[in-house]
């Protein structure tokens, strides 16, 4: 115990009282629950929430509001009213950076958006129980009926486009197709090196798009995986290839995500593939 006390003595030699600005008072250093009260309080701030935060408050002025409101909350973490508050700001943020992005995407495309003051006004009186407008079963009803009215014209629009490319595609003098449907171009040749089978594992880069040039995942340093369990474009596609070969892939939707889709890409989409097989083990 007697050098547990000589250590923490000595973590505090260097130590000075200070004012604490916008905290919540002065910063004594006079025993060992203050030291390691201020060392673990500033090790939780920068290893458990510095580096998570957004990259929209990493300023100076922004990082100074995020303190405040810590401060504020520590004083009385049983406010009801406050905490409600920064709940509520905090689920704003991410509804309508993410949610509401995501959801005009799908029923929209590229083509509209939502009308962003009535889905505002729409959660709102979600929240507080308003059903002037009309009832939650209404409003259930009615949002499932147009989604998948809207959400499959969307779908409708970017299958039409996909074919009519697919199409003009196809004329071209250096695209080539296969039995599947596949289609290829050769952008440039390797040294003649092994081919893949379809259990081989591989080491690619590869870059996929959409049809007018959208990427959607990108493969900047070579990626390695088996060849087996990807999309059927890819597994038919790669097997053509030799190592140190470029092509690119021009993939149908039923070769690709189909009718489901997946992330941002959507349903009956076709896809761009630029992919460089680096190494077949």
């Amino acid at each position: 115990m007697k050098k547990l006390n000589v250590l923490m003595a000595c973590m505090t030699v260097a130590v000075i009282t200070s004012c604490g600005g916008m905290g919540t008072g002065k910063v004594s250093m006079n025993d060992v629950k203050d030291t390691i009260s201020y060392s673990i309080g500033m090790g939780r701030a920068v290893r458990v929430y510095k580096n998570q935060l957004p990259e929209e408050i990493s300023d100076s002025i922004a990082m100074k509001a995020f303190v405040k409101g810590f401060i504020d909350a520590a004083k009385n973490p049983e406010d009801a009213e406050k905490l409600a508050y920064a709940l509520g700001y905090e689920i704003g943020c991410q509804e309508m950076s993410q949610a509401f992005q995501a959801l005009s995407q799908t029923l929209f495309g590229d083509y509209d958006t939502f009308n962003k003051d009535n889905y505002v006004n729409g959660f709102k009186d979600g929240m507080l129980d308003n059903w002037k407008i009309m009832t939650f079963e209404e409003a259930d009803e009615t949002s499932n009926r147009l989604y998948t009215y809207l959400s499959q014209r969307v779908y409708d629009k970017v299958r039409i486009e996909s074919e009519e490319f697919l199409e003009k595609k196809s004329k071209e003098e250096n695209v080539f197709k296969t039995a599947s449907g596949l289609m290829y171009e050769v952008v440039s040749l390797g040294a003649g090196g092994k081919k893949p089978t379809e259990e081989s594992e591989i080491e690619v880069r590869y870059k996929c798009a959409s049809i007018d040039g959208k990427v959607y995942d990108e493969s900047k340093e070579p990626y390695r995986f088996t060849l087996s369990g990807l999309i059927k474009g890819w597994t038919e596609g790669l097997q053509l290839m030799s190592e140190g070969d470029k092509y690119r892939f021009y993939i149908p939707s039923d070769l690709a995500y189909g009718q489901h889709g997946q992330g941002e890409i959507p349903p009956y989409a076709a896809l761009v593939f630029d992919v460089e097989l680096v190494k077949v083990y």
